[in-house]
């Protein structure tokens, strides 16, 4: 399996990717699955961008709403990303930047059925009339077929049928852009 990387990025290079596509794009939406300690959250909020995120744990949510309680460009949902995010692209319209980092990873995390949503996400992602996203998901070193993940030819074959993105794999991102240039 070829993945871009063998082991987790920094999450500052992280931060700075995300943001790099935001900017490239010119996207002024941007949605995670994850909150985690909000710091991506934080990071891509500074750019003016509203930002939605989705986080299984209570204890996260909260932290992260006492963290951007203030902030009138975040938005914060407590839940399984792989049911809230359907409800919530529903009311997007326009082209949006989606981090997904949704997933167990001990200590502190949550889990739900399965260790990651991202194939679901992935989906109603990929089924939304708005075809101009960009998608990136994180840890593509977990895409072995083991815990949640797919293997990640198989995510890579979900998205060529779907003819609408392109792939790349690097810095242990996967990064699907459209094809009909917004760039």
């Amino acid at each position: 399996m070829t993945s871009g990387c063998s082991g987790a990025a920094p999450h500052p290079i992280k931060m700075m990717i995300v943001r790099s596509y935001l900017t490239k794009y010119s996207l002024q939406l941007f949605v995670e699955t994850g909150t985690y300690l909000g710091d991506m959250l934080d990071y891509v909020s500074k750019s003016g961008a509203n930002c939605t995120s989705i986080e299984l744990s209570q204890d996260l949510y909260e932290a992260a709403g006492r963290r951007f309680g203030r902030h009138k460009n975040i938005t914060l949902i407590q839940g399984d990303s792989g049911k809230k995010l359907p409800k919530l692209i529903a009311e997007i319209k326009e082209p949006t930047l989606f981090w997904l980092d949704g997933h167990y990873s001990s200590g502190i995390t949550a889990s739900a059925a399965a260790d990651t949503p991202v194939s679901v996400e992935l989906n109603v992602i990929l089924s939304h009339p708005v075809k101009q996203h960009v998608i990136l998901i994180d840890d593509v070193r977990c895409f072995c077929g083991e815990n949640g993940y797919p293997h990640l030819e198989e995510l890579l074959l979900a998205v060529r049928a779907d003819g609408y993105y392109r792939a790349e794999v690097s810095v242990d991102i996967i990064r699907l852009t459209p094809m009909g240039g917004l760039a």
